[in-house]
C-alpha cells in the first residue's frame, strides 16, 4: 500500500512527503496496528488520500501546530484529530496561530485579522515562498477532538509511543519514540542544511539545542526526520546533528561580523544572515527572518558579547 519508505517495524511506516518531504510538505507516519493512525499530515494529498480509502484512520496525531504538519488534517473527517495540550488553543482560536508565529508581534493584531480572512477565502492569492494564504490553514484547523501530552505513552495495540518533551521549534513541540521498535520521530529536528528553525515568538534557541542533544542521547537505533533526509540510523543521525546545531553558531559568527559597523536589528535583517535576501518580499518569510535575528541578538547580548545603545547593537568590547 503506496510508496512507503521501510523501517526496522512492519507496523511504523513513512509516506514520503512531496517535493522529497521539502517545506511546505513533510513526510507523515502511518502506525498500522489496532489503532490506526497517522503522525502529521504534511505528506501531500495523493498520498494520504489513498491511504484513507484504503483503510481506517482512527487517530490523526500532530506533534505541533505548524501548517507543514497539519496541511491535509481536514481529509480524515472521520479520526479523531489530537494535538499536544501546549498549543491546542491553535485550533481552538485561530487568533493564536497568529501570536505563536509570529504575525501579533511583528505586524500587529490588525494583521492578524486580516489574515484569518485570507485564508478562510479559497481564492486568495498564494505566496511562492510560502503558506501564509492557503486556504488549508482553515480547512485543517476547524477541530480538535482530543489533547495528549508530554510524557504520555500512547498505545496502538502492539506498539507503543512515549510523547518526549521538545521545546525550541515550538513552545509545545514534541517527539515520538517508540521504545520496542528503538525508533524515534524527531518531526523538525530534521538535518536540514538551512539548520534549526525557532522563527515564531515560541520558538526558543536555546531549548531547541538542549532539545536535539535529548534526542541524540536516546540513542535510537532509527530516527525519522520530518523533512528531506527521512530515515536515518542512529550513527548517522548524531554526526548530522552536530553539523545542523553548528549553524546557530554560523549565525551568531556571521551577525557579530557584521556589528563590526554597529547597525539596527532592521539593517542586520536585511543582510539575509537567516534567510536570503530573495525570500525577503515574503511577509512570513521577512517576519521569521526578523524574530530569528532578534532571537540570536539578544542571545548574544546575555552572554556579553552584543549590547544596545539607542536601538543599534554594537559588539561588546
Amino acid at each position: 500500500m503506496g510508496d512507503w519508505i521501510p523501517t526496522i517495524s512492519p507496523k511504523i511506516k513513512v509516506i514520503p512527503g512531496g517535493n522529497g518531504g521539502r517545506f511546505p510538505f513533510s513526510h507523515s507516519l502511518f502506525i498500522d496496528d489496532d489503532v490506526k493512525a497517522v503522525v502529521d499530515t504534511g505528506a501531500g494529498e495523493g498520498p494520504l488520500s489513498d491511504l484513507k480509502r484504503r483503510v481506517p484512520v482512527d487517530w490523526v496525531i500532530n506533534t505541533h501546530y505548524h501548517f507543514d504538519h497539519i496541511a491535509w488534517n481536514f481529509l480524515f473527517e472521520k479520526s479523531r484529530i489530537l494535538l499536544n495540550s501546549r498549543e491546542s488553543e491553535a485550533f481552538r482560536d485561530r487568533r493564536a496561530i497568529g501570536r505563536f508565529l509570529g504575525m501579533a508581534e511583528v505586524y500587529g493584531e490588525s494583521w492578524v485579522e486580516g489574515w484569518l480572512e485570507r485564508i478562510a477565502d479559497p481564492r486568495t492569492l498564494q505566496s511562492p515562498w510560502s503558506p501564509q494564504n492557503d486556504h488549508k490553514w482553515w480547512l485543517s484547523t476547524a477541530r480538535i477532538d482530543g489533547t495528549y501530552a508530554w510524557g504520555d505513552v500512547l498505545d496502538f495495540g502492539k506498539t507503543k509511543a512515549r510523547v518526549l518533551a521538545a521545546p525550541g521549534h515550538s513552545e509545545g513541540f514534541c517527539c515520538l519514540f517508540f521504545p520496542g521498535e528503538g525508533i524515534a520521530y524527531v518531526s523538525d529536528m530534521d538535518l536540514t542544511p538551512f539548520g534549526p528553525w525557532y522563527g515564531g515568538t515560541d520558538g526558543d534557541i536555546d531549548a531547541m539545542v538542549r532539545s536535539c542533544r535529548e534526542a541524540v542521547a536516546l540513542g535510537a537505533r532509527q530516527y525519522i526526520t520530518g523533512h528531506e533526509k527521512g530515515l536515518v540510523d542512529g550513527e548517522s543521525f548524531r554526526d548530522g546533528m552536530k553539523v545542523f546545531l553548528s549553524k546557530i553558531d554560523d549565525r551568531d559568527r556571521a551577525l557579530l561580523e557584521s556589528l563590526k559597523t554597529p547597525m539596527t536589528l532592521d539593517e542586520l535583517a536585511c543582510l539575509g544572515i537567516i534567510y536570503p535576501r530573495k525570500f525577503h518580499g515574503d511577509a512570513w518569510v521577512s517576519m521569521w527572518n526578523r524574530l530569528m535575528t532578534q532571537k540570536h541578538l539578544r542571545r548574544l547580548e546575555a552572554r556579553g558579547r552584543v549590547r544596545e545603545e539607542d536601538g543599534r547593537f554594537f559588539v561588546a568590547r
